[in-house]
């Protein structure tokens, strides 16, 4: 490795350089956060079903089903409007091209007229709502509206089976001046190949399969891997919807930092500049009942796929992973669309973070084996909007197998919780800050172990899950803004732990050359003791570029 890109400082130098012909090199801005026209496919009489066009703010900029809900709907004055109260919101397509709602009820719609407020409450940039006022178009034939209806439906049917399916993608280009695995690689090119094919069958099936395949080392020769992230079937049946197949299930309302989100795993030693794209998705089958704007989600999960972490090679010692075979469960009630968003979750199944056992001691070395005990965890999150601020909360109380504080391969039962909140400021300054307090219960200090094993395991699993102390105070802070017409973001996020301290910082720029084609460039620095979360992976401090065509 050229003398000139040892130093983090040179790294940043020459950052800044690429940021500025990232700049100079612009062609086209990118679109604005906008609900856009309604699409009403439905006639009075019939079951409402309607599309709403949704266009991001940016390619990397994510909006889910339960950041959109109706408020104050209703039938225009003097009309009944019951029918809508079990109405239906959810999101389809992908998230860079057209995207859109899909609105639908199950009861038919008697009223000729309708008014309806779209209401996007968690996007980046404060609140959004649009209202619609649309009339629904009379049964032509009102002799056999029934026939007609059946007639249309199995038409729509044939030709939501036959239609091609929609596939959409990117192909990646990147640079990573370190990988994440902590085995001290440096200077690695990659490539990647990203899919997504979403097939309608009839009118409320729907088959949905992505994954990558990629080279996180195209100078090397062991570089290549693959991964199907999700392969699911979804379908409805009255007031239930149904998923069933490989899916990626995220929970919590806080920003990044969710203690409830424990369904579904992550690789965190994958070279990508997006949090998201590190998700993996878990063998599960999920029912939601909706009603008004409750929601009730039951989802049973056959064995597990385990956290993906990076672990410090140290010699005379092993690792060996024992991933156990039993069934998962997982209960939420979700209510959304009012002035508080809130949700109340439990899980029953195993750690997908593993506790460390001591295993056989040779000659050679000490085989220490990451174990994946059983968990309970209780939570809560809550969402609101007051004026242009987000305000979240987000907690969780996790049970462990742990016998007391003696034991020390077991991670302790332990509290986590996270409020904060959000501001725009002008058109696209957005200030992010929270707070955050882990305490962990039975706790005992892993330093005072005498055994010189043991206490090299303690400390271990304790970094690992951030129970080195009893409690534990930090914050979390993200500023982001648009320069340029919106071709350009920058974003800075951090998060700092007190007491012991160690922090995380993440600045990065992405530039939009075109609608399809994007830049990324950023750092990744983890400081503080190696004992503790974020210092014991200083070494995976790296420089990260990528280039991206999205089609």
């Amino acid at each position: 490795m050229p003398q000139m890109c040892v130093s983090i400082l040179c790294r940043v130098r020459r950052a800044l350089s690429l940021a500025i012909i990232f700049a100079l090199l612009g062609t086209r801005a990118a679109h604005a956060l906008i609900i856009g026209e309604i699409e009403v496919v439905s006639r009075e009489g019939e079951p409402l079903l309607a599309y709403v066009s949704v266009s991001p703010s940016s390619p990397d900029e994510k909006i889910t089903a339960a950041c959109v809900s109706l408020a104050n709907v209703g039938i225009v004055p003097g009309q009944n409007g019951s029918e809508l109260s079990t109405a239906r919101l959810e999101l389809e397509g992908n998230k860079n091209v057209d995207q859109r709602i899909k609105i639908s009820t199950v009861a038919p719609i008697s009223a000729h007229a309708l008014t309806l407020q779209l209401k996007a409450h968690c996007v980046p940039h404060g609140l959004t709502i649009r209202e619609f006022n649309f009339g629904l178009k009379p049964v032509a034939n009102t002799l056999l509206p029934q026939a007609e209806s059946f007639s249309a439906s199995t038409e729509k049917g044939s030709m939501n089976f036959l239609q091609k399916p929609d596939i959409t993608g990117s192909v990646r280009a990147g640079y990573f001046s370190s990988s994440r695995k902590l085995d001290g690689k440096n200077d690695l090119g990659t490539g990647s190949l990203w899919l997504k094919g979403t097939q309608n069958i009839g009118e409320d099936v729907t088959l949905v399969a992505q994954g990558w395949i990629r080279n996180d080392d195209i100078f090397g020769a062991n570089g290549d891997s693959k991964k199907l992230q999700e392969g699911y079937i979804k379908f409805s049946s009255g007031n239930v919807d149904y998923r069933i197949g490989r899916q990626i299930i995220v929970w919590g309302r806080a920003d990044r930092l969710n203690p409830t989100d424990n369904l579904t795993p992550r690789n965190f030693t994958l070279l990508t500049p997006e949090e998201d794209d590190q998700r993996i998705g878990s063998l599960a089958a999920k029912a939601t009942y909706h009603s008004h704007e409750n929601s009730l989600t039951g989802i049973w999960l056959p064995g597990m796929d385990p956290h993906v972490f990076p672990v410090t090679t140290t010699p005379g010692v092993f690792f060996t992973q024992h991933i156990p075979r039993t069934n998962r469960i997982a209960l939420k009630f979700d209510r959304s669309g009012g002035d508080v968003d809130w949700s109340a979750s439990y899980y029953n199944g195993s750690d997908l973070t593993p506790d460390i056992a001591i295993g056989a001691i040779t000659p050679s070395g000490a085989n220490l084996i990451f174990d994946h005990n059983r968990i309970r965890v209780l939570g809560m999150d809550a969402a609101t909007v007051i004026g242009r601020y987000g305000l979240r909360a987000e907690a969780a109380y996790t049970w462990t197998v742990n016998t007391g504080a003696n034991d020390f391969l077991v991670k302790k039962p332990f509290l986590y919780m996270v409020m904060g909140g959000d501001r725009t400021f002008f058109d696209y300054l957005n200030i992010n800050f929270q707070y955050y307090l882990r305490h962990v219960t039975n706790y005992s200090d892993p330093q005072a172990i005498a055994d010189p094993l043991l206490r090299f395991a303690a400390i271990q699993t304790s970094a690992l899950w951030n129970q080195f102390s009893r409690s534990q105070h930090g914050v979390s802070v993200r500023a982001s803004n648009k320069w340029l017409n919106e071709t350009l973001e920058g974003e800075i996020a951090a998060v700092a732990s007190f007491g012991r301290s160690n922090y995380f910082i993440r600045p990065k720029l992405v530039y939009a050359f075109t609608d399809n084609v994007k830049g990324s460039l950023g750092l990744d620095i983890y400081r503080g003791e190696s004992s503790t979360f974020f210092g014991r992976l200083r070494d995976n401090s790296l420089l990260f570029a990528e280039m991206k065509y999205g089609f």
